[in-house]
């Protein structure tokens, strides 16, 4: 059952390209638009589907999806495991909902097609829903358009959030970080909390690599932090890694990592210059928790949970 289960939640889209065609009078027909899903896709955290968590402690999800209607998927576990399945897919669009359908015929490990729809938004970010279909589930039907994600149902009762996945691109072309997020409560940092009070932390990064970052505490008052930032990349992760050179209201420059998901966004710094002894900061290869002090990991004390404000 496991194993069906996870043979239905990868599935992507479909692609269309057409190549140019010159006639004798010289008439060009421009090339179809290629489907949005063709891209090498990541899911990690809170991108992963919450019934692949508990049913196969599934940690991370590798998906490519080809212009020739081939897919690869790539899922790992909490143990490090991984298994790859493949076949091909077919996508349709629905009117008046930019939720596309997807079916997907897989062919390794195993059999099976698998259907659902998916969504690209704005952003970049992919928001994906689909179910085994044969050889049929028992009490499973799968997610539809006109009914949006968290339409699979079992037994006609929809199942929510449990099979809907996120996915941001291996190479996004803009920035995801570029948004406004907001920290409070169990989210914000538990070093924030004991060093500053702190009980909300309001962050804006924009497009033009400036930030803006409000922290509340709990006497109410607000320090503004602003300056600019750089990120980059991490091969095989969307863990990405930031610098932030601080101008208000001193200048100073902080170094570490985030992640960027369609639910949130976890992200971990600390101060480099001027350094603070003893404490390195953290990084993508060692993961959220990496911040030492005198080479002993930190763990979760300065890990910053965001969400979309």
């Amino acid at each position: 059952m496991k194993r069906l289960l996870l043979l239905s939640l990868f599935a992507s889209l479909t692609f269309l390209y057409v190549g140019c065609d010159s006639s004798g009078d010289e008439t060009v027909t421009p090339p179809v638009a290629q489907d949005k899903i063709v891209n090498t896709w990541i899911s990690e955290g809170a991108g992963v589907a919450p019934g692949l968590v508990t049913l196969l402690k599934t940690v991370k999800i590798t998906a490519t999806f080809n212009s020739n209607n081939t897919y690869t998927v790539i899922a790992k576990d909490s143990a490090g495991a991984e298994v790859t399945y493949s076949g091909t897919y077919s996508v349709s669009e629905n009117t008046g909902t930019t939720i596309r359908s997807i079916i997907l015929n897989q062919s390794a490990p195993t059999s099976v097609t698998s259907q659902g729809i998916y969504e690209v938004d704005a952003k970049g970010l992919m928001t994906y829903e689909v179910i085994q279909t044969t050889p049929a589930i028992n009490g499973f039907t799968p997610p539809v358009a006109s009914e949006g994600f968290g339409s699979t149902k079992y037994l006609g009762t929809p199942l929510g959030a449990t099979y809907v996945q996120g996915f941001v691109p291996a190479n996004p072309t803009s920035e995801l970080l570029a948004d406004s997020w907001i920290s409070e409560g169990l989210n914000v940092a538990p070093g924030l909390v004991l060093t500053l009070k702190t009980k909300k932390v309001v962050a804006t990064f924009n497009a033009n690599n400036t930030y803006t970052v409000v922290a509340t505490d709990s006497f109410n008052t607000d320090v503004t932090y602003s300056g600019t930032y750089t990120t980059t990349g991490n091969t095989g992760t969307s863990t990405r890694n930031i610098i932030l050179n601080q101008t208000v209201p001193t200048s100073v420059t902080s170094t570490g990592i985030y992640r960027v998901t369609t639910k949130d966004l976890t992200y971990e710094v600390i101060q480099t210059t001027p350094a603070i002894p003893g404490f390195t900061a953290p990084t993508a290869a060692e993961g959220f928790g990496s911040t030492k002090y005198n080479g002993i990991p930190l763990g979760a004390l300065w890990v910053q949970k965001f969400i979309y404000q």
